[in-house]
């Protein structure tokens, strides 16, 4: 089997002899954007849309966004030296290199691209309400960043709890955001999804199923969410770009100021999230094809 291959600064290394500098502000502080992207058909799904989203990111870090061809050149050179044409693809730019905390002075920003098989579609997600709150007034908080530290401890609390992932809160105890997805809750007829000044990160995939609902005539709302909603929902689903629409089908925790919560979905698919996963994964076929 050949080795798998990364993209590092401008050409392919093997993926086991890739290395970033000890100095790179990605290792010393957390300083780098990342985007998380569906391959399909070899084809990125949306790469436009995370591109713009990267390229914000790294300029909030004062770094120059790396040119928008090589970007696209590295994820579909990694893509092929992999020979995968379906694929999770992770894109990463780096602040730059630096001895000083100083982002002024950091130098050579790095590009980093890895590829990797499709994980098999998962169950219904199990989810915990974390103790670790989204700060709304974060910097950065419409990139992915680099630091990535609370969700990793959110995560690690609800896998210590025997949930799959984590329900995030935010200072002002709304709900946000689960630590890898945006959330989504079913209320009757209408869709119900946090406002993105309650923390959430402004998710490709969550934006595409907001034009998906309201072209399928779904009455929309993006407002605050208080975890008292997760009473009146029919149904909870997650949106990530590898995963696309994931059903949930249990929350449990004990948010502040509220007595123990536990949300189970009803038995059965629910009617509005199969239309909303159909007409989403349809999207993704006639994109990635071009048909």
């Amino acid at each position: 089997m050949s080795p798998s291959m990364a993209w590092v600064g401008d050409g392919l290394v093997p993926r086991e002899e890739a290395r970033v500098s000890i100095d790179d502000f990605a290792f010393r502080y957390g300083a780098a954007c990342f985007e998380t992207m569906l391959a399909r058909h070899g084809r990125v799904f949306r790469l436009d849309a995370h591109l713009d989203r990267l390229e914000r990111g790294v300029a909030g870090l004062r770094a120059t966004p790396p040119a928008r061809d090589l970007l696209q050149r590295a994820v579909t050179e990694t893509l092929a030296a992999n020979g995968l044409t379906e694929a999770s693809v992770r894109l990463t730019v780096t602040a730059g290199s630096g001895r000083v905390p100083d982002l002024d002075r950091a130098s050579d920003p790095q590009v980093v691209v890895t590829a990797d098989p499709v994980p098999e579609a998962a169950a219904p997600a199990r989810l915990r309400v974390s103790t670790v709150r989204l700060d709304q007034r974060r910097s950065l908080r419409e990139a992915k960043s680099a630091q990535f530290l609370p969700y990793l401890l959110a995560r690690a609390e609800a896998h210590d709890a025997g949930a799959d992932d984590a329900l995030m809160l935010d200072r002002a105890g709304r709900i946000a955001e689960a630590a890898t997805a945006n959330v989504f809750l079913v209320q009757g007829e209408r869709l119900l999804t946090p406002s993105l000044e309650s923390g959430a990160l402004p998710g490709v995939t969550r934006a595409v199923v907001l034009d998906i609902a309201r072209t399928l005539g779904v009455m929309v709302v993006e407002a605050d969410v208080t975890p008292s909603e997760l009473g009146r929902a029919g149904a909870v689903f997650l949106t990530s770009s590898v995963a696309g629409l994931r059903p949930v089908a249990l929350i449990e925790g004990t948010p502040p100021a509220c007595d123990p919560l536990t949300w189970r979905a009803p038995k059965g698919p629910h009617p509005l999230v199969e239309r909303l996963q159909k007409a989403y994964e349809a999207l993704v076929e006639r994109e990635c094809t071009g048909a």
